[in-house]
């Protein structure tokens, strides 16, 4: 019995329980952002007003600590359901760290930052939610994010015949360095919208809790329109991408691009609504879920430009490992 669970979890190949735990730990990071978006909403950010403990004399939230100590306590729990899903996944390509490093160190790194995550976490309480501190904890979520929807992308190739078969490296050698270039542009530009979207939140009135919270300084409508510049470009950068590279670019990196589109376009809009009608919850929430697809998408076509473009000789391992294939 022992045998066949540990064969279980700690796979030889690439299969569809790889897949499952990849998949797995992006939704799991994505809903991370949604749950700690609406402690700040709900003003619960202090509902525990202590870490690691919920009080000084307990470990969860009670009953006279109200709906603002369940909903803490409740993004709290989610933290160990992100761990067992981040171990299933390390587990999983655990005997294939020699062949598959790339997926030891991923799924490694995705594990080690769920500890950080909590104890910035904690910083952000025994700081009086800081907004300086809350932003920092946005933004390992948008890292664990990205790596997670890399993760997903190359665990796709290297366990799906057709995906393999349409991603070979190789491709587009005539256009590596402009699919690159712009692509690196991509990344760092929603790296600035996602930055600059932790300093709209840190200046807006959702402070994460109903007493008198510390808030950035910063003007409210400049803050804003400086986080909106970069999305306009990179809405340009996407325009241009999809009209150079129709006919030339590999087919999944052009699709991927224009998924990018899709998503910051939907973004932008819920974003615009957002302002123009008063920081409503919901609107908040969905651009909150906007965010961790927009990084999610940008992930997967950064990934699929370098290495569709990537030169034939540089790729060691064979994408499939499944020795059906």
């Amino acid at each position: 019995m022992g045998e066949r669970a540990s064969s279980f979890f700690l796979r030889t190949q690439v299969d569809g329980w790889v897949r499952l735990t990849a998949w797995a730990s992006l939704l799991a990071n994505s809903l991370l952002i949604l749950t700690g978006g609406l402690v700040r909403l709900t003003g619960s950010g202090l509902g525990c007003p202590t870490w690691p403990r919920c009080t000084e004399e307990s470990w969860t939230s009670t009953t006279e600590m109200g709906i603002h100590g369940a909903i803490e306590f409740g993004n709290r729990l989610l933290t160990f359901a992100l761990a067992v899903v981040a171990i299933l996944a390390f587990l999983a390509v655990l005997k294939m760290r020699r062949e598959r490093r790339d997926f030891f160190l991923l799924t490694l790194f995705l594990g080690l930052g769920i500890p950080l995550q909590a104890v910035v976490g904690g910083i952000t309480v025994r700081t009086g939610l800081n907004p300086w501190i809350v932003g920092i904890h946005f933004m390992i979520s948008a890292v664990m994010i990205y790596l997670a929807a890399t993760y997903v992308n190359r665990v796709r190739r290297a366990s799906l015949h057709d995906v393999d078969h349409r991603e070979q490296p190789g491709q587009a050698q005539h256009a590596r360095g402009v699919i690159r270039g712009m692509v690196i542009v991509m990344g760092l530009l929603t790296l600035v919208i996602v930055y600059l979207g932790t300093l709209v939140t840190g200046t807006g009135p959702h402070s994460g809790d109903a007493g008198e919270v510390v808030r950035h300084t910063f003007d409210a409508v400049m803050i804003t329109r400086a986080h909106a510049i970069p999305a306009y470009l990179l809405v340009a950068l996407v325009l241009a991408a999809l009209v150079m590279g129709r006919r030339s670019w590999p087919q999944p990196v052009w699709r991927a691009y224009a998924l990018v589109g899709l998503v910051v376009v939907l973004q932008a809009m819920v974003g615009f609504y957002q302002y123009f009608n008063g920081l409503p919850i919901v609107a908040v929430s969905l651009h909150l879920v906007g965010s961790a697809l927009m990084v999610s998408v940008v992930a997967f076509a950064v990934e699929k430009a370098f290495a569709l473009t990537a030169h034939p000789a540089d790729v060691t391992t064979s994408s499939v490992t499944d020795p059906t294939h």
